[in-house]
């Protein structure tokens, strides 16, 4: 094992490497909406929405990381701090996208294509995965 590669989730998939994907795939939502808007198919206003939603969904799992690193990488079970930090972390979630969207700044359907690099890089990562020959 590589080793940057960080702590491994149950199923060998490596935390630091899936946000590394999250962040590649941010990346090219972001550009493809850019190539979109150079060519006269898409606006140019949802790039800043999408920067948004793409900097929220990383934050989200990389607070997710670091909650779940201190929980699980203690011996023992997991103690009451980590279910207050997760809920803590899941409802400031739900008001910063709350406010986002209330708020009218972003164009909301670049909020959602940003927030989308979460699910894409998760699903890069697995898919990079079952490439990878069986250790």
């Amino acid at each position: 094992m590589e080793a940057d590669r960080g702590p491994e989730a149950p199923g060998g998939i490596s935390l630091r490497s899936l946000e590394r994907r999250i962040l590649i795939c941010a990346a090219l939502v972001l550009a493809g909406i850019a190539a979109a808007g150079a060519a006269g198919a898409a606006s140019f206003r949802l790039l800043p929405g999408a920067a948004c939603g793409a900097a929220i969904a990383w934050g989200n799992f990389f607070l997710i990381r670091k909650i779940l690193e201190k929980a699980f990488l203690r011996e023992g079970a997991v103690n009451k701090r980590f279910v207050v930090q997760y809920a803590v972390k899941f409802l400031g979630l739900i008001g910063i996208v709350y406010l986002v969207v209330r708020s009218g700044w972003f164009d909301v359907l670049g909020f959602l294509l940003g927030l989308t690099s979460l699910f894409l890089g998760v699903f890069l990562e697995a898919l990079v995965k079952s490439f990878r020959p069986a250790e």
